[in-house]
């Protein structure tokens, strides 16, 4: 019984990416120019809804006419999109994102990432790890 339901949900998972990853296929994002963002005025000049099939998996697309483009498809328990538009800066910006039981991750060429940790520093943590304190000995639980 609980392979069954274990092989059902892989199953479900692996339908839900492949129309993921078609769904964002189908509505490429083509390349935008320099727009005025904040157009209170902007029309909507694309506007694609798929209401949830039988897995329960939907999809919507849309894009106005400031440059802002969106697409998502998903479940009630994940969703995968991307979404871009121009900055007043007139630099194209664009996220790509997965939220899912794991939380929401974005990667985009503009978000940005921390810098390396030093040497010094992962030397002096591989220290504390390697000599613990004997006054703290089995009162913290060390984690590898």
């Amino acid at each position: 019984m609980c392979v069954g339901l274990l092989l059902e949900f892989v199953l479900y998972c692996v339908v839900f990416l492949v129309l993921a990853f078609v769904c964002i296929i189908i509505y490429p994002i083509n390349s935008v120019e320099a727009a005025q963002l904040g157009d209170r005025n902007a029309d909507i000049t694309l506007f694609n809804v798929a209401p949830a099939d039988e897995l329960g998996i939907y999809r919507y697309a849309y894009s106005t006419s400031n440059g802002i483009q969106v697409q998502t498809a998903g479940s009630s328990l994940e969703a995968i999109g991307v979404f871009s538009y121009v900055s007043p800066e007139g630099i194209p910006i664009e996220v790509r994102y997965i939220g899912d039981e794991l939380g929401f991750h974005a990667v985009g060429r503009h978000i940005p990432r921390p810098p390396p940790i030093p040497d010094y520093i992962l030397r002096s943590l591989e220290y504390i790890r390697t000599h613990p304190n004997q006054e703290d000995r089995g009162r913290y639980r060390v984690y590898k």
